[in-house]
């Protein structure tokens, strides 16, 4: 049978995966969010050696020889070393040179395979007898530096905008493990074995390189590329939220409206309303998109009553959920499946709802009631999931309803827990909870406290993306406050500590209102009132790119100057609050600021 065409992927996957085993994750993770954002998912993936980008191309190497070597009757005729594919100069002296520039500059030798050279086997066009190089070459010292920017830095000190901070630990991304490694009678690696491959361990999956790959010493403007929509009137935009896996679609979502927007790179983006307020008082309260992206659930308020419809992407209602006595608070749908978390809450109690969209049922299953106002929920897996309000932060079960399974307490009922995000480090759930007003962190889980980790209020936090499930990965910590810096955390789980591995600063008096990874975690980025950057979250230093509204007005009468509190699930009253979004694939941004909503394109 014929092999299938070769087909752009193909290469693609091949390259990406030579990038991944040569260490230089970086360039992976820049062809990845260019390519394709999963290439794991696609159908060759699993049949795909190791190293076989370069045996695949000392196979073709070895054709040229065998085919320069016959003539058109398939007699043997001279082949001389100006036959050669790469031209008759030997690679030995290059290599030596390439190897001692490296060691001079800090840098190990990398071989892309880890392939020794036999004695008069054709290597690369060249027939080498000359002995290979050790291949465990210890680095220097500088070389096990965390890189910022292409400049050395201590490993004591960071510097971001020119600001001294933090000491940080030398975290560095899982190294993969060497593999046997078999040869065919050609003397190629893996050539010759058949069958399913065992998933690879990539040695990166964030993007920290050897090399030359550096961050742009100068920013890159994203304002050429934005589209700005007058979205509220005089009403503000409080959340934004993109359609799962679809660049096109886009909400935007105020206390007064809800509409949704389907953009056009040819066309001006097309506006279906789904709420607003017509002076009957009716308070849109909390906003969701199912993780396939067929439903948007819309909670809306009003007689004292909550309620949710869910509209397809037309924009068409599609069910009206039952009702609840309270108002709903927040909406959380799980990351796959189709069962959603409403909270409803008031003033003294919550109620934790469990609603299953593939059952349908005439009414809610009894809720879990909780004797605090619930500030925000976060799912992990299927069967769990952490809520946090008052002083205290709720592990509970769920099946086919909500199940309250251990309460946490710590803290000052006056400094509410208002930010939780979970994880599975191993088998071990990880929970990390934030009070704003306190600026303090906890993960109640490892019984770990850390206080005074900004010196403003907490606006929001996000846990570093692990896209690829792969274990032993860092706990990386984001978070932004009214002190006009975001910070990225370490959390040392084995010895009970945060250790702050970067301090981002959009410039001084521009608090930090929003802050997200983008999906890969390669990037984060964080806004202000009118303005944001993008850094590498990997290097931090300074930022990749930024944008500023370019109808910035003076500061405005009628907006608040307290700190605020953004990406918790309850209702967001100061109007500073920003919502700042990342599309599936990594390429855009959504930005909700004032009235107005900016379409932050990172791609032309």
């Amino acid at each position: 049978m014929a092999h299938p065409d070769l087909t752009s992927h193909h290469v693609n996957y091949l390259i990406w995966r030579y990038l991944q085993e040569s260490g230089h994750g970086e360039a992976a993770v820049t062809l990845q969010r260019a390519w394709n954002h999963d290439p794991q998912s696609l159908p060759f993936a699993p049949y795909i050696r190791t190293h076989a980008l370069v045996s695949l191309v000392q196979k073709g190497l070895q054709y040229y020889e065998l085919e320069k070597s016959l003539d058109k009757e398939g007699n043997p005729v001279p082949f001389s070393p100006s036959n050669y594919f790469f031209g008759p100069v030997s690679l030995e002296l290059e290599t030596q040179k390439g190897s001692s520039e490296s060691i001079s500059a800090g840098q190990a030798p990398v071989s892309p395979t880890g392939k020794v050279a036999r004695d008069g086997v054709a290597i690369n066009g060249h027939s080498t007898t000359t002995e290979a190089a050790p291949q465990n070459v210890k680095k220097s010292r500088k070389s096990d530096r965390m890189e910022t920017n292409g400049d050395e830095v201590s490993m004591e000190v960071d510097s971001a905008n020119g600001i001294a901070i933090e000491s940080k630990p030398n975290i560095t991304e899982s190294s993969a493990s060497v593999e046997d490694t078999t040869a065919d009678s050609d003397g190629d690696v893996n050539m010759g074995e058949q069958g399913t491959s065992a998933a690879p361990i990539f040695t990166l999956t964030t993007g920290q390189s050897i090399g030359v790959q550096i961050t742009p010493a100068k920013a890159a403007d994203l304002s050429p590329d934005t589209a700005i929509i007058d979205v509220a009137g005089d009403g503000h935009v409080t959340r934004t939220l993109w359609r799962p896996h679809d660049p096109t679609v886009v909400v935007a979502a105020g206390d007064t409206f809800c509409s949704l927007y389907k953009l056009s790179s040819t066309s001006p983006p097309v506006q279906e309303k789904l709420a607003e307020n017509k002076g009957d008082n009716v308070l849109v309260s909390a906003v969701a998109w199912d993780p396939q992206g067929q439903k948007l659930a819309v909670a809306t308020y009003n007689d004292m009553r909550g309620s949710i419809t869910t509209y397809d992407v037309a924009g068409n209602a599609v069910d009206l959920l039952p009702e609840v006595p309270r108002m709903i608070s927040g909406l959380k749908w799980a990351d796959s499946g189709s069962q959603l978390i409403v909270v409803a809450s008031d003033s003294r109690i919550s109620e934790l709802i469990l609603w299953d969209d593939a059952l349908q049922p005439e009414e809610f299953p009894p809720p879990q009631i909780v004797d605090d106002p619930i500030l925000d929920v976060s799912w992990l897996g299927r069967t769990q999931a952490f809520a946090c309000g008052g002083m205290s932060v709720y592990q509970c079960e769920i099946d086919s309803s909500i199940h309250l399974t251990r309460t946490f307490s710590a803290g000052d009922p006056e400094r509410p827990w208002t930010f939780v995000r979970s994880a599975h480090v191993g088998s071990s759930p990880v929970a990390v909870a934030a009070a704003s007003s306190s600026a303090a962190f906890w993960v109640p889980t490892h019984d770990i406290r850390f206080d005074d980790a900004h010196d403003g209020h907490i606006t929001a936090i996000q846990l570093k993306p692990n896209p690829s499930e792969q274990p032993n990965q860092p706990l990386i910590l984001a978070s932004s406050s009214t002190d006009d810096t975001v910070k990225l955390w370490h959390i040392d789980l084995e010895n009970r500590k945060f250790d702050c591995i970067h301090r981002l600063s959009l410039g001084p008096s521009l608090p930090i209102l929003a802050s997200c990874f983008s999906p890969d975690g390669y990037a984060i980025a964080a806004a202000s009132k009118d303005t944001l950057s993008i850094w590498n979250a990997q290097r931090g230093g300074a930022a990749m790119a930024t944008w500023k509204s370019p109808r910035v007005e003076n500061a405005d009468a009628t907006e608040h100057k307290s700190p605020t509190s953004n990406g918790h699930n309850g209702i967001v009253e100061d109007v500073q609050d920003r919502s700042l979004t990342w599309d599936s694939d990594g390429k855009k941004l959504a930005f909700g600021f004032k009235s107005q909503m900016a379409i932050i394109n990172l791609q032309r």
